[in-house]
């Protein structure tokens, strides 16, 4: 079986496996059968633990997804440009903001798509800004590509022995001229006012860095991408709002966001790791400097369309994380940071208890008792939690997508339930992801931008 194919078996083996538990563990409720135990092995300590660890994480998101519902409204009337925002456009037009802003574009191998971010990128209504394309290590034509008739269009063919996206992201910076720096994907399109709005929150100095919102934009492309895109919804948008509204401490997500350059040359610039977005992140936040979640700058990028590319992407994620693990990387009084910074022991924690239950429920169907002793909840409290957890997924969604769209994708709330599974699958596969460059995610499968992008 080909490498790829076999963990996407893994998947699919996993769901059937969640599958025979839930009805397997029901039928025991039904039927008030008496269920024999060999108390011989006791696993109670370490199962206990796990399923503590894996309830500070149920409870941590179920309080990200109360924290957006309930405060949304903050983060409107904090960030600066509610009241002031027409002032502040009249400024630029009058060219009293008017810092040149440098969009730095990594790419490897991306013909398909790099020529239409270059040329969204031109049509900025903030004028002063250039654009530098770093086609590194490609060979295919991303640098032909990127070439464009625009004197604000810088193209360079970076060669090095080395791999990663940060080799390209430095290159960039250095060659940059702009007081700004801008990143974003080769896949990523950025909304006309991306950049103007983005000076009008970094023009005071306050802030290190803003993350603007990523859209999906091949949502309706599969299946694969409306799951991708629905955990987007559900997770993108709320812990931004969350850790912008306690401390601002959003985290930068690797594309659609804009940093002082001479904060990033202060700090390091970006480190070749697996996740660079999440460790420079972690720099920043360490040394006091303040990002924030701003909506109004938007962005589109592509999902994987397919779960063999979602895994391989999925799993360089995972293995950055657990890089990271090695050294403390969240600020002592940032509690959501921490945990987060924590959530691959949380992962595997999480595979821990699936496999006790699995072979428990499988050795009872086959010999009739269960081999060992653990602990557990029961169904009907894991029922409960699950049933608060999608209620407040529901509510996300109306909030996130409007009342009409929201409605429509909350369908595939119970598909996504069990698709979401793929994590345990992925924290596994990333104990053998070795470099970059090998899990690198492929683009140019988009049928249509959902949103019009010139509004």
């Amino acid at each position: 079986m080909p490498y790829d194919k076999f963990w996407v078996f893994g998947v699919f083996l996993v769901i059937a496996m969640w599958a025979l538990v839930l009805v397997s563990t029901s039928g025991y409720i039904v039927t008030r059968e008496n269920v024999l135990v060999n108390t011989d092995i006791d696993l109670f300590i370490p199962t206990f633990a796990a399923m503590l660890l894996i309830l500070v994480y149920i409870f941590l998101g179920a309080f990200i997804l109360i924290t957006y519902i309930f405060r949304i409204k903050e983060l409107g009337q904090n960030h600066l440009m509610i009241k002031e925002k027409q002032y502040q456009r009249s400024a630029i037009k009058k060219g009293s903001i008017n810092e040149l802003c440098s969009i730095v574009v990594p790419a490897r191998d991306e013909e398909a798509v790099i020529r239409n971010a270059v040329l969204m990128c031109l049509r900025q209504t903030y004028q002063n800004i250039e654009v530098l394309v770093i086609a590194h290590n490609s060979i295919d034509r991303t640098y032909n590509e990127a070439k464009v008739d625009d004197k604000r269009v810088r193209s360079f063919n970076l060669k090095t022995k080395a791999s990663g996206k940060a080799i390209a992201l430095n290159y960039g910076v250095e060659q940059s001229r702009g007081k700004y720096i801008l990143i974003i994907d080769a896949d990523t399109v950025l909304k006309d006012d991306f950049v103007e709005n983005a000076m009008l929150a970094l023009d005071d100095g306050r802030y290190a860095a803003i993350q603007g919102r990523v859209f999906p934009i091949n949502r309706g492309y599969n299946f694969v991408t409306k799951m991708m895109a629905m955990e987007d919804d559900l997770w993108q948008e709320p812990i931004m709002t969350t850790r912008t509204i306690f401390g601002e401490r959003c985290p930068l997500l690797g594309t659609g966001f804009i940093i002082r350059k001479d904060i990033l040359v202060q700090e390091g610039m970006f480190g070749n790791a697996l996740v660079d977005d999440y460790e420079l992140t972690c720099r920043l936040i360490r040394k006091k400097h303040r990002i924030i979640y701003l909506p109004s700058c938007k962005a589109f990028a592509e999902e994987p369309p397919s779960l063999e590319g979602l895994l391989r992407q999925r799993a360089r994620w995972g293995k950055g994380f657990i890089n990271c693990l090695n050294r403390k990387m969240a600020d002592l009084s940032d509690v959501i940071g921490n945990l987060l910074w924590l959530m691959p022991l949380g992962s595997f924690a999480n595979s821990v208890m699936f496999f006790v239950t699995v072979y428990a429920t499988i050795h009872y169907l086959i010999f009739e008792y269960i081999p060992y002793s653990f602990a557990y909840l029961p169904l009907q409290m894991w029922f409960l939690l699950a049933g608060v957890v999608i209620g407040l997924d529901f509510i996300v969604l109306l909030k996130v997508r409007g009342l009409k769209d929201g409605l429509r994708q909350a369908v595939y709330l119970l598909p996504f339930l069990a698709f979401s599974q793929y994590g345990l699958v992925v924290c596994y596969k990333a104990l053998f992801v070795r470099s970059w460059g090998t899990t690198k995610t492929v683009h140019g499968f988009t049928t249509k931008v959902e949103t019009n992008l010139t509004k």
